[in-house]
């Protein structure tokens, strides 16, 4: 049922992110009886209530009513809305700003299918040095092999293809709002990244 999976992913969302029930009763206005009333699935809660938990816990209401596998929203939309939390570096924030790319580039369909790439070959690296590392199983790459040289050559060739993108004529002026905390956030961390490893071949 839709509501048993609310209180489990309401319970677990708290546990997830290390925040007492008291603690959390407290943010979200609620007594802690209540709150372990709606963990338990004793009680249902309003709408009011639901908004303010999916806000608080940074997942969205769909994912906490058991409509979706994804924590995050993923509409693609072109607005985008700024969190406090993003001017940190943390794996959020880092998803904030691929979206916030995305949800704008959308309409250009050679984008959306290089993002779609891109996106891919990010989780991928994740997941290579996760196995390398072994903290997940080699079956977790699927058929791929584990070669390191395979990877860096796929890493490269996606790179040059940003070369091969169609440009904007010249005289088209891009007009935009200013980058979103989570994008200024993520450029400021590669942009970081980036003069540590120049430094690093001095």
């Amino acid at each position: 049922m839709a509501y048993q999976t609310f209180s489990s992913r309401l319970s677990t969302q708290r546990k997830l992110q290390g925040i007492s029930q008291k603690q959390a009763a407290e943010d979200l206005g609620v007594s802690q009886a209540l709150l372990s009333h709606y963990e338990n699935g004793l009680r249902e809660p309003g709408l009011g209530f639901l908004v303010k938990a999916a806000d608080y816990y940074n997942v969205s209401c769909d994912y906490l009513l058991g409509h979706s596998a994804n924590v995050l929203q993923l509409n693609q939309t072109v607005e985008y809305e700024d969190l406090p939390e993003d001017a940190a570096i943390s794996r959020e924030t880092m998803l904030r700003a691929h979206f916030a790319v995305l949800n704008n580039v959308v309409e250009d369909e050679e984008m959306e299918d290089y993002t779609l790439k891109s996106a891919a070959l990010s989780a991928y690296m994740m997941l290579f040095a996760a196995v390398t590392k072994g903290l997940l199983p080699r079956s977790w790459l699927g058929e791929n092999s584990d070669n390191k040289a395979q990877l860096r050559f796929l890493m490269n060739s996606l790179s040059n293809d940003i070369h091969d993108l169609t440009s904007a004529p010249e005289d088209e002026e891009i007009i935009g709002t200013e980058a979103p905390e989570a994008v200024r956030t993520m450029a400021s961390y590669i942009n970081d990244l980036l003069n540590t490893r120049v430094a690093g071949l001095l």
